[in-house]
Formats: structure tokens, C-alpha cells, sequence
């Protein structure tokens, strides 16, 4: 599971693209400046304007995500053997998270209600239904933030800099709070470190797009969202992968049924968040990860890691060959900034298949297909067809070897 840190070609493509200065500094979210000597006038009304902002626990999200927390933590106790008032959760759920829950994806609320109901009337052992109630939440939260995303670029091309600034306000938080807690433990167990740890990958596109945001640039917001976005959907491809091969460890070690379905069933929750988008690259493949990791139609015992690995690969390469082949229609008609998006989408999920791709075809091929991606994003940004034409099919010559 080891995954040593390596150069990662995230930071220059942003570089490339005009989207972030300094990306190794990424984490820091906002430069330094030289120190004023007098404030405006409009500068003292831009500090009172913002000592009447909500605060941000007071927001849609800050609620939803203490709702969440709290869930949490009263289901947590169910690791200790101790008895958990699913009432309680039941009604932090339906008056902070249902409505919204509902109206993101109805398959979520059914998931969580059923779950919650489950552990309440005993009919599911009570870990279990604590992780299908958490992971489905967090399957929300991903759809969550890809929605405030679109909240931002919506204010943005509406000229509207404080609608804006609050909606990446709520994203920022969403981030930090559930998000990247999450992304923390799939790099501490592949050994993520430096430039290819997901939380800093994510820091790195967040502190592009408030950059880009600050500048009232919405072509840049939309092409550095997907440094984020993608970072985010690879922590949760992980997750969910990783989960199948514990499983499998699990069950050669003759653990009891139980704890196997705990594990098979926090890998069902991280699915449900990227379930969708995979079937946009392989619908059978997404539909056979859900069958296997759905507690009522695989036996724990039964997930084999190789197969997990396999689909999840196959799907992913469907989504980049899907984006190389989007990006030259984009140019054809003009559409610079989407065939921006649609490079960087393509090189990010291409970046989420590292670990797979370094073990199947070498560590060093697969670099150096990054960076062939690096360099068509360089010809799609400048808008050199031939040439982003001629790079496309080398990355995807090296992508094609991936599903086989």
C-alpha cells in the first residue's frame, strides 16, 4: 500500500495555465503584502461590512456540518459497546440535513434513514449502521462542496464578489471540517507526503481558486476548481478501494463476519459520492463496485481486492479518454476555457490512477506519461490543436495499458 512521494505535475500544470503562483507555498492562503501606511475610506467600509458577515458555523453548511458531528459522535459510541440514542441522531438528522440531503441525491436520504432506523430497532449491528449513516453523509458533503463550486462561478459571472466570497467561505469550512480529515488518513496509509499528499493537493487548488476569486477571474476559478475537486473525488476512490483489500485481509484472517461488514460497508458510503461520475466512464464497472461492496448482495467474505482495483481502474480510464476526447471539440468551437477544464480534469483523474499505474506499468513510465499530460494541457491552453491532437494520443496509448 506504500506509495512513495514523487514529483507531481499538479503545480506546474497550474503554473501553466496562468492559475497559481508559487503552488509549493499552496497551503498558505493568502501572500503576503507590503504593509500600508493608511487605510481608504473604502477600506474602512469593506472591515465594518465584514463585522456584519454570519458567521460561518451560522451558515447552511456550518449547521449541517455540527448536525453532522454530532451524529457522529453520539454513533461513535457504539465503538466502545456503549448504547447509542438513535433518536438523537435520527432528529439531528431530519431538522439540520434531511431536506438538503433529499434534495442533493434521494438515494442518499433513503440510505441514512435506513440505516439510522436500523440501528435504532437492532436490526443491524450498530457499527454497521453508524458507518452507512457517516459515509452516506460525507457521499452528501462530496456532492456538497461540487455544489458550491457552481455557487461561486454562478456569483462570479454575475459580478456579485460578496455572494461569491460567502459561498467559497462555506466551502473553505466544509473542507476543513469533514473533508480533509478524510483525505488526512488516505495519505497517511499510502504515505502521501509532500507534493503528492491529496490534503495538500487540495490546499493547492483551493488557495488557486480564492487567488482566482480575489481577481474576479472566473475562467481561472473554473479550470483550478478541478485541482480541488479531483483531489477530493481521488481521496474518496482510495478510500473505497483501500476498503476492499481490508476486507480481503480481513477474511484470510478469519476475522468474524461482523467486523467484515464494518469495513465492506464504509466502502459501499465512499463509493456512493463518486458512484455516478464512474458510471460516466464505465456504467457496468460502477454497477459492479456497488454490487459488491452492498452488504444485502456480496458476502463480505467474497470482495476480492484485485477485482475492486480492476473496475475502479477501468472506469477512470474511461473518464480521462472521455475528457481527451471532449478537449478538441471544445477547441473547434472556441470554448478555450472549457478545453482548459476538460485537460485539467483529464490529467487530474489520470493523476488519481498514480498508485495503480506506477505498480502495473513502472513507476517511470507512468511519470512520464504526467508529464506528456502536462504538456498537451500546455498545447490545449495555447490553442495549439495539431499539437494538442499529437499529445493526446501518446497519454492515451499509456492510459490504454492501464484497463488492460
Amino acid at each position: 500500500m506504500k506509495k512513495k512521494a514523487s514529483m507531481t505535475v499538479v503545480a506546474s500544470m497550474l503554473l501553466a495555465g496562468g492559475v497559481l503562483a508559487g503552488c509549493n507555498n499552496a497551503a498558505e492562503e493568502t501572500a503576503k503584502e507590503e504593509p500600508k501606511q493608511e487605510e481608504t475610506a473604502s477600506e474602512k467600509t469593506d472591515q465594518a461590512a465584514e463585522t456584519k458577515e454570519v458567521a460561518i458555523e451560522e451558515t447552511a453548511v456550518g449547521k449541517q456540518v455540527k448536525a453532522y458531528q454530532d451524529m457522529k459522535a453520539e454513533a461513535e459510541k457504539a465503538k466502545e459497546g456503549q448504547e447509542v440514542d438513535w433518536e438523537l441522531v435520527s432528529q439531528l438528522y431530519t431538522d439540520n440535513l434531511q431536506a438538503a440531503v433529499n434534495e442533493v441525491n434521494g438515494e442518499f436520504d433513503q440510505a441514512i434513514q435506513a440505516a439510522v432506523e436500523a440501528g435504532k430497532n437492532k436490526e443491524l449491528d450498530a457499527n454497521i449502521a453508524r458507518q452507512l449513516m457517516d459515509k452516506t453523509t460525507q457521499a452528501y458533503f462530496y456532492q456538497k462542496q461540487k455544489a458550491l463550486h457552481k455557487d461561486v462561478e454562478a456569483a462570479l459571472e454575475a459580478k456579485d464578489a460578496e455572494k461569491a466570497k460567502a459561498a467559497f467561505a462555506e466551502l473553505k469550512y466544509l473542507a476543513a471540517q469533514v473533508i480533509i480529515p478524510t483525505a488526512e488518513k488516505r495519505d497517511g496509509l499510502y504515505e502521501l507526503k509532500g507534493e503528492a499528499s491529496l490534503v495538500e493537493n487540495i490546499n493547492a487548488g483551493l488557495a488557486a481558486q480564492e487567488e482566482a476569486l480575489n481577481a474576479g477571474n472566473a475562467d481561472d476559478y473554473s479550470v483550478s476548481k478541478q485541482v480541488t475537486d479531483k483531489s477530493i473525488y481521488r481521496s474518496y476512490y482510495l478510500a473505497a478501494n483501500s476498503y476492499a483489500k481490508k476486507v480481503e485481509d480481513a477474511a484470510k484472517e478469519g476475522k468474524d463476519e461482523l467486523e467484515l461488514q464494518n469495513m465492506q460497508a464504509e466502502g459501499w458510503g465512499f463509493l456512493q459520492a463518486i458512484k455516478e461520475s464512474l458510471a460516466g466512464g464505465d456504467e457496468a464497472a460502477a454497477k459492479r463496485l456497488d454490487e459488491i461492496f452492498t452488504l444485502t448482495t456480496t458476502k463480505a467474505a467474497d470482495v476480492k481486492a484485485d477485482e475492486v482495483n480492476s473496475l475502479f481502474t477501468k472506469a477512470l480510464v474511461g473518464k480521462i479518454a472521455g475528457y481527451h476526447g471532449k478537449v478538441p471539440e471544445a477547441l473547434e468551437k472556441n470554448e478555450l476555457t472549457e478545453a482548459k477544464v476538460e485537460a485539467m480534469e483529464a490529467n487530474m483523474f489520470l493523476k488519481a490512477l498514480e498508485i495503480t499505474g506506477s505498480e502495473k506499468i513502472g513507476e517511470e513510465q507512468f511519470q512520464a506519461a504526467l508529464a506528456k499530460g502536462e504538456e498537451w494541457y500546455k498545447a490545449v491552453a495555447e490553442n495549439k490543436k495539431e499539437e494538442a491532437a499529437a499529445l493526446s494520443k501518446e497519454v492515451l496509448a499509456v492510459v490504454d495499458q492501464l484497463a488492460k
